[in-house]
Parts: structure tokens; C-alpha cells; sequence
């Protein structure tokens, strides 16, 4: 769960088993929160909280200064 949430910048609810949904991190703006609301193949319980399922969320690019 911490290394799916460290590489696609994600957060992992608490019991997170792969195949499980995600949550996204919340938007910075209301425009970027009605974007994230209009989207399909996302779950939102309100504009700060959606969760999708990881294969829908793109890998964030490699950390360049990170221990691995």
C-alpha cells in the first residue's frame, strides 16, 4: 500500500488491498474540482474526496532524488 501510494501519488485507505479503489488527492482549485466531478470512471463522495481504481491512475514520473 505505501509503495502504490508513493508511486502513483495516491493515498491507500486503511485495510488497501490491490484491485481496491484509491483515493485521488484533492484538487487545488474549483475549477479543477468540477473537472474531477464531471469525470467518468471516478467516485466522488464530494469535490475532495474520489476514489478510482488504481489501473485508471497513471504512474506518477520518477523521482529523481529519492531512496529506493
Amino acid at each position: 500500500a505505501l509503495q502504490t501510494a508513493d508511486q502513483h501519488k495516491v493515498a491507500t485507505p486503511a485495510n488497501w488491498q490491490p484491485g481496491d479503489k484509491v483515493i485521488l488527492p484533492a484538487p487545488n482549485t474549483d475549477e479543477g474540482a468540477d473537472k474531477r466531478l464531471a469525470a467518468e470512471g471516478q467516485y466522488c463522495t464530494d469535490w475532495y474526496l474520489c476514489r478510482k481504481p488504481l489501473e485508471a491512475v497513471a504512474p506518477a514520473a520518477a523521482d529523481k532524488g529519492g531512496c529506493h
